[in-house]
């Protein structure tokens, strides 16, 4: 887990001018400027909560993250999702 470039994202998503409009237009040129692993940019481009969660992330950077990324605060873990959110992008 990328604990620093996730957080600097999360971060930078939500403070940053014009960056949550570049992502939104390009994300993996946003992304590239990270140190994320490619599972990492996965989830943050399917704004995959519970996987970045599962994975160590800090819970109130996630929250920043996936509510600069739009996700609604009930929508970031479904039901059972946190059951199942054991990392399992590219045998993590």
């Amino acid at each position: 887990m990328s604990i620093v470039g996730l957080n600097h994202l999360a971060r930078d998503l939500e403070h940053a001018a014009g960056l949550r409009e570049r992502f939104d237009g390009a994300p993996d040129e946003v992304l590239a400027a990270y140190t994320l692993t490619a599972d990492e940019c996965d989830a943050v481009r399917q704004r995959d909560a519970a996987w970045l969660l599962a994975a160590g992330m800090n819970p109130v950077a996630l929250r920043n993250l996936m509510v600069s990324l739009g996700v609604a605060h009930d929508a970031m873990y479904p039901d059972g999702l946190l059951d199942e959110a054991a990392p399992r992008r590219g045998g993590a």
